[in-house]
């Protein structure tokens, strides 16, 4: 009995802090809502937005990281290249974005493929850290690969007409290619989801992560399942790097850049976690938009300008990384051993 009222206690001191960041966070939306409303309703949709495209980043990297034990540092050049694709489909090639939108994420999943089959097939279930260093040198090539390929300066490409506009939300407006960003990846979401989790095809997976040798005895290919895992990953992050390069334009920096932010993204989740992921994407997304305001409004009322950090937007995701981890070290939705 005294153990157990031991780990109560214990229990309850470890959420005491995720209380006070919680209600911390809450008052300070409030004071940045009250001192610039327009701004922070403006700022919340775009950090909605700019989540969306993080969480399904990082849903075809925790993908292949929660289910495959492969940390994909190469998941950052498949991104890129689908932006650089995208330019490639309606710049060089003449066609639609609605054509990239469709063929870029499957040729650059074939390209994971590809990968998976050539150099990541013989590293399952070893140490993660070999896995790393040998995406890392895939990286490495498809960043060479695209500067050879359309130079290294900054590039965009023209999006259609419909999707150059914005449309009023009645608090603000959001331009509509940011639009069709959310409704895509909320799509992507609800089906990586309803197929991992509500499909005898998703539990041949995780059958075969559980115990490989049992679920080939019973006639699963598993290997055959894990490249199409992989197929979906490389896919997802194609898809988002087409969206990104619409909204934004590219250049080399894009892989690195996003990569780095989506490894955060499924830390903060936990890795494994689906939903995770998709969580931690918006909180990320939306952080980088409204903490640089509530700087501003903490600044605005205290009238000490120090407070308004230039910059700040850009290591949120990483202060963010650190409060969770302090208070839930296996990330917001994580399952404890899971790459042990």
């Amino acid at each position: 009995m005294a153990t157990s009222t031991l780990r109560r206690l214990g229990a309850g001191s470890r959420s005491t802090p995720a209380v006070g960041v919680v209600i911390a966070s809450a008052l300070l939306f409030l004071l940045t809502f009250a001192v610039f409303p327009d701004l922070f309703v403006q700022n919340l949709i775009g950090g909605v937005a700019y989540g969306m495209v993080l969480a399904i980043i990082a849903l075809g990297l925790a993908l292949i990281l929660g289910l495959l034990g492969v940390v994909n540092f190469a998941h950052g050049g498949l991104f890129m290249l689908g932006a650089y694709g995208a330019y490639e489909i309606v710049v060089t090639q003449g066609l639609s974005f609605w054509a990239a939108l469709v063929v870029v994420p499957i040729a650059v999943g074939v390209l994971g493929v590809a990968m998976e089959v050539s150099v990541l097939r013989r590293l399952y279930g070893k140490n993660p850290v070999i896995g790393l260093l040998a995406t890392f040198g895939v990286f490495l090539m498809i960043e060479e690969a695209t500067r050879a390929r359309w130079g290294g300066t900054p590039l965009t490409f023209e999006i259609p007409p419909a999707l150059q506009g914005a449309i009023p939300l009645g608090v603000g407006q959001i331009a509509t290619i940011r639009l069709l960003t959310v409704v895509v990846a909320a799509f992507i979401i609800v089906g990586i989801y309803s197929l991992m989790y509500r499909t005898d095809f998703g539990l041949t997976i995780r059958a075969g992560l559980q115990d490989r040798e049992m679920a080939e005895f019973i006639g699963i290919n598993i290997p055959m399942r894990f490249t199409i895992v992989f197929f979906l990953g490389s896919a997802i992050a194609g898809l988002a790097g087409v969206l990104r390069g619409a909204e934004t334009g590219m250049d080399l920096s894009l892989g690195f850049e996003f990569v780095l932010l989506a490894f955060v993204i499924v830390i903060i989740g936990g890795v494994g976690s689906i939903f995770g992921s998709v969580v931690s994407g918006l909180l990320v997304g939306v952080s980088v938009f409204i903490l640089p305001v509530t700087a501003r409004a903490l600044a605005s009322v205290t009238g000490v300008d120090a407070l308004n950090v230039a910059g700040i937007g850009g290591v949120v995701p990483y202060i963010v990384m650190l409060v969770v981890l302090l208070v839930r070290p296996r990330g917001l939705f994580g399952e404890e051993g899971l790459l042990e």
